[in-house]
């Protein structure tokens, strides 16, 4: 018997399959990891992030974003047929390198064009990623969340606050009292005009001097502030009152 020599697969296959294949080895393709894993893997060993993570756009979770997001719209000539067309606007990304001074290191990181106008303008890595009002936590994701947790815990960050409470005059755990603050907390402290007045009137009550009755007088009752509009409104509704009743007197 005569056996044809045995032809391979690929041969028999089109031009644009032949791309989806390849020779047969024992070793398995390269498993692509999950988002949600490595989402998984940046938040570990960190505190839990204080706000909502946006699942609708992933790959700002491993980025400085700056909370930007994808947007959809529609793309409408004007001409006169009118006809619309889906479309949809990517944040400007820039894979840039960046460094810290706490750490003493580079990160390259996908970053927006708008992060880094906020980097530049605030001095630096560590100064964007130590800002501690609510909008700036909110923007930074769960890499910026990691990186910040990283350099308020590098010796670098931990000196330089130890510097800036020597130069404010702080002991170490001590907390800056505000001017308002202190006014507000201070115990009320007695005067010596104050003091001898009140040393006077004990004085006269133990020789028997007969007190004043007192007087109780109700306090006035609080009236709401009239905004301008509501004044004149007023204004208007006594006038007629006062034309009407002359009106009915006359008649």
């Amino acid at each position: 018997m005569n056996h044809k020599p045995s032809v391979p697969i690929l041969t028999h296959l089109p031009q644009f399959l032949k791309g989806f294949t390849r020779a047969f080895h024992s070793t398995p393709l390269a498993a692509a990891k999950p988002s949600r894993r490595r989402l998984e893997h940046i938040l570990r060993n960190v505190p839990k992030y204080p706000y909502p993570i946006k699942h609708t756009f992933k790959q700002s979770w491993f980025g400085l974003y700056g909370g930007k997001h994808i947007q959809f719209g529609n793309n409408v000539p004007e001409n006169f047929l009118r006809y619309k067309t889906r479309r949809q606007w990517m944040p400007n990304v820039r894979h840039r390198s960046v460094y810290s001074r706490a750490l003493g290191m580079h990160f390259s990181l996908d970053i927006t064009t708008s992060v880094l106008r906020t980097i530049d303008k605030v001095g630096g890595l560590d100064a964007y990623l130590t800002g501690t009002k609510p909008a700036r936590l909110k923007e930074l994701g769960p890499t910026g969340w990691r990186l910040r947790w990283r350099v308020l815990n590098s010796p670098n960050f931990q000196r330089q606050l130890q510097a800036e409470r020597k130069a404010l005059g702080l002991a170490d755990g001590q907390e800056p009292v505000f001017p308002g603050e202190a006014s507000a907390s201070a115990p009320v402290v007695a005067n010596d005009k104050s003091k001898g007045l009140f040393d006077d009137a004990l004085i006269g009550e133990e020789e028997g001097v007969e007190a004043e009755e007192e007087v109780v007088v109700a306090p006035p009752k609080k009236t709401k502030p009239l905004s301008a509009g509501k004044e004149l409104m007023a204004e208007l509704e006594r006038a007629r009152a006062q034309r009407g009743g002359s009106g009915g007197k006359k008649a």
